[in-house]
């Protein structure tokens, strides 16, 4: 054979080995993926509680700052840090002994002033005496009379320096103002404390109830006025019977049952943002003041319709489910989404009571294609022999 002819041969040969391989590659390629099974189910329709969530500070609702309010020597310490004190009991004992001198000193001054004033009470009446016989001059007369007034200015002046001097000493004990928690003593004892400004001693804080602070948008507040009925909102009261539930950011769910007890009476209008306060019960002493917690407030019931939280999908479009139509179609629906209740989802459109809703089995479901639905309603029957059991949704 002709060597030439041989090689177109060869040639040929390869181009057609090469056609056969691409084919079975385009078959392998085109052919059909089994049709998916998903499980489907209808929206279920129940009465929902929409509500407000926001971030909130707690804060005790008493705290008091204990000061030194005289100069002196601590002398004791009488309580126990951490511990809870109630109104009235001995914190701090500041050394009273130069105290107790003033007063002594004071006292005594009083008591001289006002046997100077005795005297000055019963020349005057001699000077009247005098004067109504023409014994003296008016000029004598008015001379007893100012001193008699100068005299009762002194008793005036020496009962204040002793009152003053009795507060100084009784500043020497520093009391409980409210009943509450106190923390640890911020001076030891020896101390001088008072010296160039009012010593910090140690703080008191009232935990028996807690107030957690909030700040409501404009929207918020309109949401929550309109929510409210019209006696409420003009009553001096309006806003001690709204509930609230609090939730910290280890716990489940919003354990904590309080009540909305103050807002601002005008917004911020640089923030646009009003301050509000709600308070709760710490019976069991679980909250503690400068925690973060979410405050949710009801707001309304209303009928909603709700899908498994696993049913819904986000795109830039937004939130979407995917639905099967009565040909087993699946269609993407994009919806619009309210909050979450119990892992379902409130849905406020997009969706009606009749659609059918992949909640197990979306990632195999693709917009445009054909799928083998298996209703929730169908799951609870017995598979009959030899048929493939539907799947059960997680």
């Amino acid at each position: 054979m002709n060597p030439t002819v041989a090689a177109h041969f060869k040639i040929l040969f390869l181009l057609l080995l090469i056609l056969a391989i691409l084919g079975c590659d385009h078959k392998r390629q085109v052919r059909e993926l089994p049709t998916p099974e998903v499980t489907i189910s209808q929206p279920i329709e129940k009465e929902v509680t929409d509500f407000l969530e926001l971030a909130g500070t707690t804060a005790a609702i008493e705290s008091v700052e204990i000061r030194a309010r005289v100069k002196g020597w601590l002398e004791s310490v009488d309580f126990i840090p951490g511990s809870k004190v109630k109104k009235g009991d001995l914190l701090f004992t500041i050394d009273p002994r130069t105290f107790k001198a003033q007063v002594d000193q004071y006292q005594a001054q009083l008591e001289g002033k006002k046997a100077e004033d005795i005297l000055r009470e019963t020349n005057l009446k001699r000077a009247q005496e005098l004067l109504s016989t023409g014994s003296i001059s008016q000029l004598k007369y008015d001379e007893q009379k100012a001193d008699k007034d100068v005299a009762v200015a002194q008793v005036g002046i020496s009962e204040a320096n002793l009152e003053k001097a009795k507060l100084d000493l009784d500043y020497c004990r520093i009391t409980a103002p409210i009943s509450g928690r106190i923390g640890r003593n911020m001076v030891d004892v020896g101390n001088l404390v008072g010296a160039s400004n009012e010593t910090l001693l140690t703080q008191l804080v009232n935990d028996e109830s807690i107030y957690v602070y909030f700040n409501l948008s404009e929207r918020d507040v309109l949401t929550l006025l309109s929510a409210a009925t019209s006696e409420n909102v003009k009553s001096e009261k309006r806003n001690t019977n709204i509930p609230a539930f609090l939730s910290l950011s280890n716990e489940k769910g919003f354990p904590h049952k309080g009540s909305v007890d103050f807002w601002d009476p005008e917004l911020d209008s640089k923030t646009g943002t009003l301050q509000a306060r709600a308070i709760f019960s710490n019976e069991d002493g679980k909250l503690m003041s400068g925690m973060f917690g979410r405050i949710r407030i009801p707001v309304k019931k209303r009928k909603a319709l709700l899908v498994p939280e696993i049913a819904i999908g986000f795109s830039q479009a937004g939130s979407y489910v995917m639905v099967v139509n009565n040909d087993n179609v699946v269609e993407q629906r994009i919806v619009k989404t309210g909050q979450l209740d119990n892992a379902m989802w409130v849905i406020d459109e997009g969706l009606v009571r009749d659609d059918w809703v992949i909640v197990n089995g979306v990632q195999r479901a693709r917009p445009g294609g054909r799928v083998i639905p298996q209703k929730i309603s169908d799951q609870k029957a017995e598979p009959k022999a030899g048929s493939k059991k539907p799947i059960t949704p997680k």
